[in-house]
């Protein structure tokens, strides 16, 4: 493998390692939010929609096994 295709997997590792993350995040961010009766607010449902679309490019991913 030369240097770079070496860095590409590196960025790559890197990207799906931060949706990861991002997604754990935001889960962690909706559930204090339903603890506080904000589910029906407009960030609430913003943050609920970039989940399912976190979720479904992860889901990609595992699909094809890199994750």
């Amino acid at each position: 493998m030369d240097d770079r295709q070496l860095e590409r997997l590196a960025a790559f590792e890197a990207a799906l390692a931060e949706m990861a993350d991002g997604y754990d995040r935001i889960a962690a961010q909706l559930e204090e939010m339903r603890a506080q009766g904000k589910a029906k607010t407009a960030t609430y449902q913003q943050l609920a929609a970039r989940k399912l679309a976190l979720r479904t490019s992860l889901a990609f991913f595992e699909d094809r096994g890199l994750r």
